[in-house]
This record gives C-alpha cells, structure tokens and sequence, in this order.
C-alpha cells in the first residue's frame, strides 16, 4: 500500500537519510541507527479483529436495511448505499491483515484491485455524506415544493453513481502504480504515486475531504440554525443518526490525514520524535480503519432500528404486519418532503421520506 497510508518505505528511507545528518551535526564519529517499532502484528491483529466486526455489522444492516425497511425512503436509500461502500472498504482489510501478519503474498494484480478498492471506499463514503448533508439541507433549510420525495430519490442514485465514478477516477493514479516491492527483505504492496508527487496528493486531499468538509459545516450550521429556530418540540431521530455519521466519519478519518501531512512536511533529526510521530501514525490509521464498524452502531440509535433487531435476532415473522401497522397508522408517511407542522400538537415531524 502506499507509503503515505502505511508509511514503509518512505520511512526507510528517510531514516536512512537522516542517520548521516545525525552523525555530522551531533555524534562526531559515532554512527546512530534510528529505528522505528513497526507495530506489525498489533495491526494486523486490529484490522482482524474490526474485519469481524464489520463484515458482521454491514451484513446486518444492509440485510434490515433490504428486509423491514423501505427503500423509497431517501435517508434509508443513502444508508444502504455507504453500508456498500463500507462493505467494500471492509473486503479489502483482511489482505492488509495478511500483509503486516506475514508479507504481502498475493502478487501485482491483487495489489493494484485492492488498493483501489481501498480508496473507492474511503472517497466514495465521504462524497455520499456530502450529498446526505445537500439533501438534509434543502429538506430542512430550504423546503423546495419542487424537490419532491421522487426527484430525491432519483438524486440519492445519482449521487451514488457519481460518487462510485469520482472515486474510481480519484484512485486510478494509485492504483496502477501499485506494485509489489521488497523492502527489509519483505513483500509488501506499494504506490509510490504519492512520494514522488506531494503537490498532486495534496489537491487530491483538499479537493476530496477538505472541500467536502466546508460543505458539510457549512450545511449542517444553516441547518442548526433551522432547528433553533422553529417553533414547538423537534423530533429528529433520523437527521441526527445522519448527523453523527458524519460527525464519525471525521473523527476516524481526521486525524488520520492530519498526521501523514505532518509525516511528508516533517524534517525533524530527532530519532524519540520522529518514533512518537509514527506511533501517531499507527494509531491513527487503526482508528480510521474501524469506522466502517460505525454506522451500524449509530443506526441502531432509531428506536424503531432496535425493535428491527430484536425483531430479527428473536427470529419474529409478524414484524411485517407491524411494520405495515406502523406505517398505515403514521401520517407522516404521506406527508410530502417538507417539514410538516401538527398545529394542535404544535410538533414539527422530521422524517426523511
């Protein structure tokens, strides 16, 4: 994988670079080797241990997602599509598991897929929480007559087909450059698109998780100001299930860029600095890692969500009937996709339709 996501070669050679500046300025006539902890097998037991977790999750949730709820719901419609970009993240972490386990054991074409399926997942889930936030928007601030539950819907796929071309077009430089490599007498996948081209990684970064992320804050203010604003009580379980998946996805995968930006900016000589820099760095991308365990957990949050789960879980066939109960004895169901006021209950309902 490349350097910048598993920060291997490039460290090597830089460590290697250094030992000579270390040796003129500091040390005079002694040699001083800086060696880095790879932390190898605390990784790939992690990635097995959230591979699990996820492939369990995911499978739940597009299971409940495809069996008791519906789909012409355009927020449910959203959470099917990133539990599908989650999904094809979470295909791809067991190879990674293999490669810090033991070495990378599956050849060229296997290191170019996956690599690029590795950042289909990561690009592809962040551009649909963009659209999910573009939706939220215009449901909630600007609550358009002409943005009916159809037309969104039909943006929700759309958005979804051109997350899926923006993201194979984003990850094509990495992915073909991908290849097998020895280093340290090990087998491991690499890019080096990014080592030798700093400048384009850094616009690929700004353009895919900076951009996004002004438009997300800049949405969900307007957004908040919205809610604050309205008169009587809000219940907004689904908007906030959509909030905090975003608000975890930034959490996993901030810090995660933060530190290799300060990885391909750092100069620093000193062998203990440069080792906590990396430690960072290993932690980081675990906790990135494990956000496709998240959303999951988080649409468990709906209280309704819950009773799907038992419902599953305790193998119970009349959820059906119930769910059509629910529904029919629901008008909110058919209300169009605006915010709808119950003047006598003075409740302002916030279902994504």
């Amino acid at each position: 994988m490349s350097s910048l996501l598993t920060y291997g070669e490039t460290e090597d050679m830089n460590v290697s670079a250094n030992v000579s500046d270390l040796y003129e300025y500091v040390y005079g006539d002694l040699i001083v080797y800086c060696h880095f902890e790879k932390y190898d097998q605390i990784t790939g037991l992690s990635y097995v241990v959230i591979c699990c977790f996820s492939l369990l999750g995911n499978s739940l949730l597009l299971y409940c997602l495809t069996r008791f709820e519906d789909l012409k719901r355009v927020t449910m419609r959203f959470l099917f599509f990133l539990a599908l970009f989650d999904s094809l993240f979470t295909l791809t972490i067991p190879f990674w598991a293999v490669e810090n386990l033991k070495e990378w054991i599956f050849g060229d074409a296997a290191c170019k897929i996956l690599t690029g399926a590795y950042f289909i997942g990561i690009y592809g889930s962040l551009i649909l929480l963009t659209a999910m936030t573009v939706d939220c928007f215009f449901f909630i601030v600007v609550r358009s007559q002409w943005l009916t539950r159809r037309r969104r819907l039909k943006c929700a796929t759309a958005a979804f087909a051109g997350s899926w071309l923006i993201s194979v077009f984003a990850c094509l430089k990495d992915a073909l450059s991908s290849e097998v490599k020895i280093v340290n007498f090990v087998q491991t996948c690499d890019t080096t698109a990014s080592q030798h081209d700093h400048a384009g990684y850094f616009t690929q970064l700004v353009m895919l998780f900076g951009v996004p992320l002004v438009i997300i804050i800049v949405c969900y203010s307007k957004i908040l100001h919205t809610l604050m604003s309205s008169t009587g009580r809000t219940r907004y379980k689904t908007f906030l299930v959509v909030l905090l998946i975003i608000i975890a996805f930034v959490i996993c995968w901030g810090p995660y860029h933060i530190i290799i930006i300060l990885l391909s900016m750092s100069t620093d000589k000193d062998c203990e600095k440069s080792n906590q820099l990396h430690q960072t760095f290993v932690a980081c991308r675990i906790l990135a890692y494990s956000h496709c365990c998240i959303n999951p957990l988080l649409y468990l949050i709906r209280g309704r969500s819950r009773k799907i789960l038992a419902n599953f879980l305790f193998c119970q066939t009349q959820h059906r009937s119930a769910q059509a109960s629910e529904r029919s004895s629901d008008p909110s169901h058919f209300i169009q996709p605006h915010l709808s006021m119950a003047v006598p209950q003075n409740v302002t309902e916030l279902k994504f339709l």
